[in-house]
């Protein structure tokens, strides 16, 4: 198979970490791969591990010079797979695919927002799969767009456990007594990093000594610091930004918080899981197809910053309760989120698919 992805998001989060494992994997198996990709932090990974790219604009949806551009390389390349990511990158590839040709045309859906407006409905009728990666996301396209139910692939999210299950780590110097709570995952308004802070803001008023810590980049990183300093927390908060080996800064936590108000199904809260760490999250869908309340994790509503306080200063509290949801956690991404599994269905799945179009 020769697979391209294209990819139109400036940062680095779980979806374009996602394509650069899925790649590997492809690679590893002697498929061909190709990256179609926005300038930006992702494009330099992407140069980085070492794959054939391409830098395609992609400045909004109707770039006509970016359908053009990618018609072009789709044409030149003839891939037998086009896997699309964010929402501007398939608007404008899905167009390109089309002209070109592409034999196989599927979007990864890693997030639980879809309209279902005529527009939608426009680009959706162009694709032949969505891949959901929760169930969440695939009633959304049933309930919004009637689409079928051979047209979705249900594959849900998972993690390397061996990368998790060995870590050497250089601890940082701690203040006796002083609890790490860590959080990852692009800086945006969606992912709420600002209730963290404010729990935090609570928990210390309350006596307890705490370092906040954020792995990831993006927008809101000068709003984010601007209300650790309102809140005069700013000495108890780390940005560390882009964290390449997340299973270090895992390791590292005593606590591991979600604040996202929407979710597919989450790659930080995976991890976390597989880390064998005690994670307190929104109660959304996607994360609720991952953690059993009170059993492998505490859920409590999105927005709602006295909860989540009240959440983390149980665990700081019951240290041995919050041993033990995180020894559940891991057992439970053992048992159904194995990342190795996961792409296997999936490479099966394409091989099948094209079969069935040739």
């Amino acid at each position: 198979m020769k697979v391209a992805f294209t990819n139109s998001c400036k940062y680095i989060g779980g979806a374009e970490l996602w394509q650069i494992r899925f790649a590997r994997f492809l690679v590893s198996h002697g498929d061909q791969v190709c990256f179609f990709v926005r300038a930006g932090k992702f494009l330099e990974m992407v140069k980085d591990a070492g794959f054939v790219w391409k830098e395609i604009p992609m400045r909004f949806d109707l770039d006509l010079y970016s359908i053009f551009r990618l018609f072009q390389e789709l044409k030149k390349s003839q891939p037998s797979i086009i896997i699309f990511n964010d929402q501007r990158d398939f608007r404008i590839g899905v167009i390109s695919a089309g002209l070109a040709k592409v034999p196989l045309k599927i979007q990864r859906k890693g997030w639980s927002y879809l309209k279902g407006s005529f527009r939608d409905r426009f680009y959706y009728k162009r694709l032949d799969y969505v891949v959901a990666v929760s169930k969440a996301i695939e009633r959304l396209f049933q309930d919004r767009l009637n689409l079928p139910d051979d047209k979705i692939w249900y594959l849900r999210n998972g993690v390397n456990l061996e990368k998790f299950n060995k870590v050497s780590l250089q601890k940082r110097v701690r203040q006796e007594g002083e609890v790490v709570i860590g959080m990852a995952g692009r800086l945006e308004r969606q992912k709420r990093q600002s209730d963290l802070l404010r729990a935090g803001r609570i928990l210390l008023d309350k006596g307890f000594k705490l370092k906040i810590l954020f792995a990831g980049e993006g927008r809101e990183k000068e709003n984010l610091e601007i209300l650790a300093g309102d809140l005069g927390i700013s000495g108890a908060v780390e940005f560390l930004g882009f964290v390449d080996k997340i299973e270090e800064f895992l390791s590292g936590l005593d606590i591991f918080v979600f604040c996202s108000e929407w979710e597919g199904m989450p790659n930080a809260v995976l991890e976390a899981m597989a880390s064998g760490k005690p994670v307190v999250a929104t109660d959304i869908e996607g994360v609720r197809e991952l953690i059993e309340d009170s059993e492998s994790g505490l859920l409590y509503q999105a927005g709602n910053v006295d909860a989540l306080a009240r959440c983390i200063e149980r665990l700081i509290q019951d240290r041995g309760y919050a041993e033990r949801l995180g020894e559940m956690a891991r057992r439970r991404v053992e048992e159904k989120f194995s990342e190795q599994k996961i792409f296997e269905e999936f490479r099966e799945i394409l091989i099948g698919a094209l079969k069935d179009i040739r």
